[in-house]
């Protein structure tokens, strides 16, 4: 049971995203300030510092809240003997909310051509391929993938498929067909290119 205090902690953490996720989706991430987001949560300058040391760990944070809630859904994605399926129900599940979140979306890959959140946001890219190298490494261990492979090799393949397509589909609007290309490039790699 969480105390009065974690509560109260949490949801001035929540106000703080919430607010500079807004301001970012108006102004953008470079011309929204620490001063504006303090503002717009309605807490101290220092308060915002107590919770997120810089305007990139804010970005870092909705990609763990991603991780975690692609964790809580686990179910979802983990079952069957396919290790392709499995991907692919996992892209399914952060497209559902990539779409949902598209205004968002835009702000953080324009974000990402700065070197600092690239910094904040690197330990996420690691969670995402851990998660694929553990489908893969299962599957080479029931015989299902040659073993010949290397588990977090090919995961990085996987993850770049997904942060590429994704990076494709926000330049162009939402109109580039997002889930059929991700599945055409896993095909690719799961199948391979010889006849």
């Amino acid at each position: 049971m969480t105390t009065r205090r974690e509560r109260k902690k949490r949801e001035t953490r929540q106000k703080i995203f919430d607010g500079a996720i807004k301001l970012f989706k108006e102004h953008g991430f470079e011309s929204t300030t620490i001063d504006m987001i303090s503002e717009e949560a309605d807490v101290a300058r220092g308060t915002i510092f107590l919770h997120f040391p810089s305007k990139e760990a804010i970005l870092a944070n909705w990609g763990y809240e991603r991780i975690l809630e692609l964790e809580e859904r686990r179910e979802e994605w983990d079952y069957g003997d396919s290790c392709k399926q499995r991907v692919l129900r996992i892209y399914k599940i952060l497209n559902e909310i990539n779409i949902q979140h598209c205004d968002f979306m835009r702000v953080l890959i324009e974000s990402m051509k700065h070197r600092k959140v690239i910094e904040s946001e690197k330990n996420i890219y690691f969670e995402l391929r851990e998660i694929f190298a553990d489908i893969i490494e299962e599957a080479q261990e029931k015989g299902r993938l040659k073993r010949k492979f290397n588990p977090v090799v090919a995961a990085n393949m996987l993850e770049n498929i997904y942060y590429n397509a994704l990076h494709d589909w926000i330049r162009s609007d939402g109109a580039w067909p997002l889930e059929e290309i991700m599945e055409e490039k896993v095909s690719i790699v799961f199948e391979g290119l010889d006849d």
